[in-house]
């Protein structure tokens, strides 16, 4: 579930500005240079980032588009670098040498020139350059620049957690992390961000922490840290976070990045919610950290699972329909769930089965899931005598579906729909308790009247039931049904075997 959507980089850039003030400034009304003020080139290219190799001169312009150029000094990172590419036809060269460089409109992005860069042949770890430049535009002022050139580059990893266990909703636990710098050069300045998914929040703000959002995003800053490759440090004290009140299947993730070598700027514009208690600090750790493995890769987070004790009143919704034999009719069955928990990977079961005096002749459809090739959500393995709907698992969020069914006999016995929820963690299944199981279930009544059919001969039902889907199918959804579709995380497949109520395999007639 780590989606680390502002890791990339803007939303660290925001909180560097507003804690720290660490990038430099971009005052002023004329187009100003924003280019990150240091450049790690790696060494290693067969195992660094994409990209890592690309130096990236950038401008923050607000105006019209303007044809603009700049004039790039390599003369400073001879020795340390080389420039291969610049793109645009532009054949860069030892010394000074210029390329087109237009100046865009804001709403475009930045205005930027990517340099890519090779390692200069005897190049070693830390030798250092600095690239100059100035970009130019009729009406405009020009903008200089500079960006220091460094070979090789900071890689850091953090710890692998252990996950865990015993905890319910509302608890507040501590969380060890431990930073390591694999790389060739020293990181100068931290950044280490947490990602709880709505799940898990930090206990308490530090000011050098501050939050991006509400869902558990939050971001700690050690500006004057500096981790020599090869050590390892460690977080104090141990930061401290807590399980929300609908948590169940929570996950933690963190991360930790480099300044400049992970960083660059980004939206400058958001308002992250600082914290006001005591700094975390970086202590090297006496350890080295030799009793805890770290993650693979330089940059990439790791994640704790941390499953709460918690529990979810899930209700099931049917309905009634009555008429004459052969007359259709719809009916919406479905589920809410009532809380308290809220369960982000979880697979919620409403199992129809359908009144014996009954078929269905019509099941929901979603054209857009069909043209991805998902599953639809409601599916059926037995001919259209149960089917088995997914939906969404949001706390008072009704999840319901409609079907069309035609009276076939006047048994008046009736179906139901019977609701669970199950929760996924490595492919295993743990069922979520119910404190109220008397309302997990609930009937479709059938009242039948008239005279009953010699036979019912039409076959649609057995075609859409096993989802045969024909452009009829879509048309009814088209013609303004009231059927409500909607996306969960959840796997792409249904078990046959699960068809059944809870305990009792595939549910009968009723």
């Amino acid at each position: 579930m780590f989606s680390w959507r502002s890791y990339a980089l803007a939303a660290v850039l925001a909180i560097t500005m507003a804690l720290t003030g660490a990038w430099r400034a971009t005052a002023g009304t004329g187009p100003h240079d924003i280019s990150r003020p240091v450049f790690y080139l790696t060494l290693h290219p067969e195992t660094a980032p994409p990209s890592s190799n690309v130096l990236a001169v950038e401008v923050d312009y607000d105006g019209p588009l303007r044809t603009g150029r700049i004039t790039v000094d390599a003369g400073g990172i001879k020795g340390v670098a080389q420039i291969s590419e610049a793109g645009d036809g532009c054949s860069p060269r030892e010394g000074i040498f210029r390329c087109d460089m237009n100046l865009n409109p804001k709403s475009q992005g930045w205005s930027h020139k990517e340099l890519v860069m090779r390692p200069a042949t005897g190049a070693k770890a830390g030798d250092s350059g600095v690239l100059r430049y100035t970009v130019t535009a009729a009406g405009v002022p020009p903008v200089r620049g500079s960006i220091t050139v460094i070979a090789g580059r900071p890689e850091l990893r953090v710890n692998e957690g252990e996950d865990v266990r015993g905890h319910g909703p509302g608890d507040a636990f501590d969380v060890p992390v431990l930073i390591r710098n694999t790389g060739d050069v020293p990181a100068r300045g931290v950044a280490l961000g947490f990602d709880g998914a709505g799940d898990v929040h930090p206990a308490a703000g530090h000011r050098n922490c501050a939050r991006l959002s509400d869902d558990g995003e939050t971001r700690c800053l050690f500006p004057d840290a500096v981790i020599a490759p090869g050590e390892t440090w460690r977080v104090a004290p141990l930061p401290r976070v807590r399980t929300s009140e609908d948590a169940v299947d929570a996950r933690l993730s963190y991360a930790a990045s480099a300044y400049n070598a992970d960083l660059k700027p980004g939206d400058l514009g958001r308002d992250p919610q600082r914290g006001k208690g005591p700094a975390l600090r970086l202590e090297r750790d006496p350890g080295d950290g030799g009793d805890w493995l770290f993650t693979t890769d330089a940059g990439s987070p790791a994640t704790i699972d941390v499953p709460v004790t918690n529990d979810a009143d899930f209700e099931a919704r049917g309905d009634s329909l009555s008429g004459e034999v052969g007359t259709e009719h719809k009916v919406i069955i479905g589920y809410v769930n009532h809380g308290p928990a809220d369960p982000n990977v979880a697979k919620v079961r409403a199992v129809f089965t359908v009144p014996p005096g009954a078929k269905v002749v019509q099941a929901p459809y979603d054209p857009e899931l069909e043209e991805e090739e998902w599953e639809q959500h409601c599916l059926t393995h037995d001919g259209g005598r149960t089917y088995t709907c997914d939906g969404n698992t949001k706390v008072g969020r009704e999840n319901l579906f409609e079907f069309t069914l035609r009276i076939v006999t006047k048994d008046s016995r009736p179906g139901s729909v019977a609701v669970w929820a199950e929760v996924i963690h490595d492919n295993a299944r743990t069922r979520l308790p119910d404190p109220r199981p008397a309302n997990d279930k609930v009937e479709v009544r059938l009242t039948a009247s008239g005279p009953a059919p010699a036979a019912d001969t039409d076959t649609d039902a057995g075609g859409l039931g096993v989802w045969t889907l024909t452009a009829g199918a879509a048309a009814v959804v088209g013609a303004g049904g009231v059927l409500v579709v909607r996306r969960m995380r959840r796997e792409s497949s249904a078990d046959p075997a699960e068809e059944g109520e809870p305990g009792k395999g595939a549910p009968g007639a009723g």
